[in-house]
């Protein structure tokens, strides 16, 4: 088995990036409230998409991230059902943001 070193790099996408933007209009129009942009405390697989490859990522769930990735990990269903309606509005608001 190779012995690859473990590398975890930190990366932020900036709020004025299309992303972002995207992000932020898709869910003011899918759930209705202005989100809260910051970090996560966690790792994700944004440390390969934006750490290392810098592809622009940002990182959305439906839960409360204080329980994500652990034993305790849980979702009510009315947040999944928002969280869906953002994944499918976020590609619309997305080109339109590249677009400006």
């Amino acid at each position: 088995m190779p012995n690859f070193k473990k590398y975890y790099p930190t990366w932020v996408l900036e709020e004025n990036h299309p992303v972002c933007q995207a992000a932020v209009a898709a869910y003011k129009d899918t759930v209705g409230d202005a989100p809260k942009v910051d970090k996560w405390t966690f790792s994700t697989n944004g440390i390969a998409t934006m750490g290392l490859h810098k592809i622009p990522t940002i990182g959305f769930g439906p839960a409360n991230e204080v329980y994500a990735h652990s034993v305790e990990d849980q979702c009510p269903v009315d947040h999944l059902v928002k969280a869906a309606a953002f994944y499918a509005a976020f590609p619309a608001k997305y080109l339109a943001a590249i677009k400006k």
